[in-house]
């Protein structure tokens, strides 16, 4: 079962992807839900798009900082 579970994200991410490109910032943006399950695949090594995780990542670092300095 819990097999079942990790590969959720990755499939999400692969069909969200559509033709073999990578999960871009601006949906990773506006999809918090589907950045963090990336994420969490990235770290766990279960996600196997480089790309993907380094977009999240990105958009990860960029939303923490702009929650660090304030909305302006």
């Amino acid at each position: 079962m819990k097999g079942s579970v990790a590969i959720l994200p990755v499939l999400t991410a692969m069909l969200l992807s559509g033709c073999g490109q990578p999960v871009g910032k601006a949906d990773l943006k506006s999809d918090p839900k589907l950045r963090a399950e990336i994420l969490a695949a990235c770290a766990d090594g279960t996600h196997t798009n480089a790309q993907e995780c380094s977009n999240a990542k990105d958009v990860e670092n960029a939303d923490k900082l702009e929650r660090s300095l304030g909305h302006k």
